[in-house]
Order: C-alpha cells, then sequence, then structure tokens
C-alpha cells in the first residue's frame, strides 16, 4: 500500500502515488485491495491512470461476495470488463429494469466467459457469487454526472431495499 495514495478518506480507490517509465503489478501487489480494513461496501479499487482526468481508465477491482452495483450506465463510454479470479453475474437491463442479456462469467480457466465489451449505454451491474478480482478499462476523463444510476433500483444507503433487491437479482441470474 506503500505506493498508493487514497482517493479520499471515504473511498476505496487507489491511485499510484508516482509512475516512473512503468507501473507493474503482481499478485502480491494487489492483495491489501481485499483486506477489510481497505473496503467501503465489501469494494475496493486501484488505478493504473493518474488521475480522473486521464483519458483512459484502468482499474484493478476487488468486489466481495454480497456486495452491491447499483445498476448504472455510462454516457459515451465504452467499457470493458476481464475476470481475474471469482465468480459473477452481469445482468444488463433496459431503461425500464426489465433484464435483457445475463452473463455468467469466471476467470479464463474456468470454460465460461471471462470478458465482455460494452459499446453502447447499457444499465448493467454485477451480482457477485464468489469474490471477485477484475480489470476494467473505459474512456476517461471520468465525470460523476455522466454515470447514471437507475431510478428503478434501490440506492445503496437503503440497507433492507439492497438486501431484496439482490435476492430478485440472484433468482434472474438463477433462470439463465
Amino acid at each position: 500500500m506503500k505506493n498508493w495514495k487514497k482517493f479520499s478518506k471515504s473511498t476505496s480507490v487507489y491511485f499510484p502515488k508516482k509512475i516512473n517509465k512503468f507501473l507493474t503489478l503482481s499478485k502480491k501487489k494487489l492483495e491489501f485491495i481485499k483486506k477489510n480494513k481497505n473496503l467501503v461496501n465489501l469494494k475496493s479499487r486501484i488505478c493504473s491512470h493518474t488521475s480522473n482526468k486521464d483519458k483512459i481508465h484502468e482499474m484493478f477491482i476487488f468486489h466481495k461476495k454480497g456486495a452491491y452495483v447499483r445498476p448504472h450506465r455510462h454516457i459515451n463510454k465504452l467499457e470493458s470488463f476481464l475476470l481475474i479470479s471469482g465468480k459473477a453475474t452481469i445482468i444488463f437491463f433496459d431503461n425500464n429494469g426489465k433484464p435483457k442479456q445475463v452473463i455468467k462469467m469466471g476467470n479464463y480457466s474456468s470454460g465460461i466467459t471471462f470478458y465482455y465489451k460494452i459499446f453502447k449505454s447499457f444499465f448493467h451491474t454485477v451480482i457477485i457469487e464468489k469474490d471477485v478480482l477484475f480489470q476494467e478499462v473505459t474512456s476517461g476523463p471520468f465525470i460523476k454526472k455522466k454515470t447514471i444510476y437507475a431510478k428503478w433500483s434501490p440506492e445503496e444507503k437503503n440497507v433492507e431495499e439492497v438486501k431484496n433487491y439482490l435476492l430478485k437479482l440472484k433468482k434472474i441470474a438463477n433462470r439463465s
């Protein structure tokens, strides 16, 4: 963790303190984001970009089983997702919250889907079935108002609603 700076006290987002010519990562360098003390809402990430203003955002993201990823979409952004470890289901929705596509994901050696790329703006969520570590790449800069959260999904602070919504999503995932 000594090579990383926290974005803010209330987040679990880390940026490199300093980049010379290269940024390298090993399993050992990534392990700190899995520790409970570095998680916020069961999630943590390290960024290989140095600022929210960068044109390309590459992140290594850890979500513990049970983490809630509120359905959202990104305006005018590409997004790719490469699952390194764990097991997850991605659900894509129409604008009214009706599931349109479900993708079961595992790491490369699992034999199931391990990578996707979104070329259009779709509402989507990630159901964490087993702790996951994944790489996400998207176009920058990060502008908060260009991430739209689905009005038909509960906010993270509504714990009981989130719990019930996750049960509903798991049923959708299990039907596929």
